[in-house]
């Protein structure tokens, strides 16, 4: 008689073990498998720029590392599917930049030869009023591995502002690259 009650409680005690090792388990981050690639560049905001204005921020000539991230992860060119945005930000080199002047704000990748010729990376429609010293930006999953996969790229950072720029802004574009495989 003992046995026979043993049992279910085991059974019980064991399904309960199953459970709760089912919901503990950490699942993947949803990133593809890959390699991050960082860029940084800086530019200003100058003071005086109006609303009724659409502003380009070129940022020409940025060495892409294309060669370096692929030997350093053992890959080749043709191992690479895609280079996605992982994350951007823009933000204040010292701290002291009001970016709620922001209204709206895209990154744009190209070859300085074709500047008509795009890809958005990163955006922020509409950018909230109380960003601060940093603007966190949306990763678009657009592929830009066309861009990223020759010796140098350029950037075109895109911004319309809510009011009048009062002062200088030097500020810091970060960008992380995820070259997925």
């Amino acid at each position: 008689m003992k046995s026979m009650v043993q049992r279910p409680v085991f059974l019980v005690f064991t399904l309960l073990c199953l459970l709760w090792m089912g919901f503990s388990c950490k699942k993947e981050d949803g990133l593809a498998p890959g390699f991050d690639m960082v860029f940084q560049r800086e530019f200003s905001i100058p003071a005086g720029i109006g609303v009724f204005d659409v502003h380009h921020f070129q940022l020409k000539n940025i060495p892409s590392n294309w060669e370096q991230y692929l030997l350093q992860h053992s890959k080749t060119a043709a191992d690479i599917t895609g280079v996605v945005n992982a994350s951007a930000s823009v933000g204040g080199i010292f701290g002291d930049v009001d970016l709620s002047v922001v209204e709206r704000i895209s990154v744009r990748i190209y070859n300085e030869s074709n500047p008509n010729d795009y890809v958005e990376i990163a955006y922020r429609d509409p950018a909230p009023m109380d960003s601060g010293n940093v603007l966190p930006l949306i990763p678009s999953l657009a592929d830009s591995k066309r861009f990223f996969s020759t010796s140098r790229f350029s950037a075109d950072v895109v911004i319309h502002l809510r009011r009048t720029t009062q002062e200088q802004s030097d500020v810091r574009l970060d960008l992380t690259m995820r070259a997925t495989f």
